[in-house]
């Protein structure tokens, strides 16, 4: 895939992209069962803002993807980083 085809990716699917992407913040509600394993307040906030982050970032990614297709998906590959590093916190403890 060459860096022009990202582009050509319609309005309509690039939604698809972003709803995709937001699916694993239907998992909050059974992450936060194990909510009391957290020891910092720091985790507990992260476990709180997580499903915040995720909405804003997909409609932020979703809003700009007219004008700059560009951030858009960088904007969506700092959320699945975001959610890598989400589940490895939660795998730590």
């Amino acid at each position: 895939m060459k860096p022009s085809d990202i582009n050509k990716l319609s309005p309509r699917g690039f939604r698809t992209v972003v709803y995709i992407s937001l699916l694993p913040v239907l998992l909050w509600p059974l992450l936060m069962i194990n909510a009391h394993q957290l020891q910092t307040s720091t985790e507990r906030f992260l476990m709180l803002a997580m499903p915040v982050y995720a909405l804003a970032a997909g409609y932020l990614a979703y809003r700009c993807y007219d004008e700059r297709p560009y951030v858009s998906w960088v904007i969506l590959a700092v959320l699945w980083l975001s959610y890598l590093a989400f589940a490895v916190m939660m795998l730590m403890h």
